[in-house]
């Protein structure tokens, strides 16, 4: 009785290290990626076309990911047909973590679009989302003062007394837009260097720039001699600084800088920002050839040799129970 119990002890013993060694019982871990949420910006490329910008924040709840992927595709609402598409690759996301990729697709302005998200890892698709995005010509009638931009200031040295000097500082203002500009103002600031207080200043009727234009405009302000300036320009519409531009000048007998030395800019940006619903739906692939990282679904760390490995483990313990069973008899 102890000789057929320690037998079949021994046995089943034999069968669990035969399917462990094939690798059926090796702990796995899995990632769990999800699309957070997801934002789009439109930026105006020209009359015809807007790029637009699709950021994407997924996050990881489970294990650290395989090579994460995100293909953006852009359809016509209206007639179905893919107007644009984009992957690119994000890399693996940590454990708890959540990162943020971005597609740019470049589309005609005047379609109402169905925007697809489709997230992979290892190239296993996890999950994918949609949502639409209409009314981008409007962005062509924002305001024009959106297209101003100031192109370069000058600075001319016109006259010099005992304790002033008299500088011509001249603006050249380019109009990008579709459209002739509403009336435009521009301030023109002297700023001592050393000690930040405004030597002078002035305006100028800029008037209305035409579109596709460059106009030119220049103030005389007189301050006082053999001092350094920054020269500030800045361009209003309707009570509203949309432009602005700085240059630096020396003028100080111990000043070591070159003439026009700085130049600084900015503009204000045709971006807009729209954020749309998304709609997101686990869509589950389980190719045949390979396992890939899915939620929920096992990966198997190190399975080894596999199949053969058990098949080979099997067989060992059918030889040992035939052997048993002839030294029975």
């Amino acid at each position: 009785m102890t000789v057929t119990f320690n037998r079949k002890f021994l046995i089943t013993a034999l069968i669990l290290i035969s399917i462990l060694a094939g690798g059926c019982l090796q702990e796995y871990d899995t990632t769990s990626l999800t699309i957070n949420k997801v934002d789009i910006k439109a930026d105006v490329v020209d009359d015809d076309t807007v790029q637009l910008s699709i950021i994407s924040y997924v996050s990881n709840s489970g294990q650290t990911s395989g090579n994460v992927d995100i293909q953006t595709k852009a359809y016509n609402l209206k007639t179905n047909l893919l107007m644009a598409d984009e992957k690119i690759s994000m890399g693996k996301i940590g454990k708890d973590r959540t990162q943020n990729g971005t597609v740019d697709l470049e589309v005609p302005i005047t379609g109402n679009y169905r925007i697809e998200v489709t997230l992979y890892e290892d190239d296993g698709l996890i999950t994918s989302g949609q949502g639409s995005i209409s009314g981008l010509e409007s962005l062509l009638t924002s305001p024009t003062h959106s297209y101003i931009n100031i192109r370069d200031v000058d600075v001319t040295l016109l006259s010099r007394s005992e304790s002033t000097t008299t500088m011509k500082v001249t603006t050249f203002l380019d109009n990008y837009g579709r459209s002739d500009s509403t009336p435009l103002t521009a301030l023109v600031k002297l700023r001592d260097a050393d000690t930040n207080l405004i030597g002078n200043s002035g305006n100028i009727n800029v008037g209305v720039v035409k579109s596709d234009t460059t106009v030119v405009k220049d103030i005389e302000l007189e301050v006082p001699k053999d001092r350094d300036y920054r020269v500030e320009v800045m361009i209003f519409e309707n009570e509203r600084i949309i432009t602005e531009y700085g240059v630096s000048f020396f003028m100080a007998p111990q000043s070591t800088g070159v003439e026009d030395v700085t130049r600084q800019t900015r503009t204000i940006s045709t971006t807009e920002t729209f954020t749309t619903e998304f709609e997101v739906e686990p869509t589950p692939y389980r190719p045949s050839e390979d396992v890939f990282r899915t939620e929920g679904a096992p990966v198997f760390k190190e399975p080894g040799f596999g199949f053969l490995t058990a098949i080979i483990s099997l067989l060992s313990v059918i030889i040992f129970f035939r052997k048993f069973k002839l030294n029975d008899r």
